[in-house]
C-alpha cells in the first residue's frame, strides 16, 4: 500500500512494478525503434529522377499519415508478440529483454 496525497491509499503490487522500471530502465523510443525495422527490411535506396534517396527516409516524409498508422500498428503487434511491455497501457514501453536482463541481474 501507498500513500497518495489528496488522493488516499492505493493497493496492489502494479505501482511498485512501475515505480522500478522507472528507476531501471530506459523506455523505448518507439519512434527510433520502428524506423531501425523497417530499415532493416527495406534496406536499399530508391531513384527519383537523378537522385538517389534512403528508401525508408522517402516513405515517411512522402506520406507521414500512413507512416504513423505502420508505426501504431507495428507497436501493437510488437506488444502482443510480447516483444515490449508497457505498464500503463502504451504511454511508457519497455523492452521485454532489457526486463528480463534486469530480472536475472537481480536474482
Amino acid at each position: 500500500m501507498r500513500l497518495l496525497p489528496g488522493n488516499g491509499c492505493e493497493y496492489g503490487l502494479g505501482w511498485v512494478i512501475e515505480e522500478i522500471l522507472k528507476e531501471e530502465l530506459s523506455p523505448v523510443n518507439t519512434s527510433e525503434a520502428f524506423e531501425d525495422s523497417m530499415r532493416s527490411c527495406y534496406e536499399e535506396n530508391v531513384q527519383v529522377g537523378w537522385m538517389t534517396l534512403d528508401a525508408v527516409s522517402v516513405m515517411k516524409e512522402m506520406d507521414p499519415t500512413s507512416w504513423r498508422c505502420a508505426q501504431s500498428e507495428w507497436e501493437s503487434e510488437e506488444l502482443d508478440a510480447g516483444s515490449f511491455y508497457s505498464p500503463d497501457n502504451g504511454s511508457t514501453i519497455y523492452e521485454m529483454r532489457d526486463i528480463e536482463i534486469l530480472i536475472e541481474g537481480e536474482a
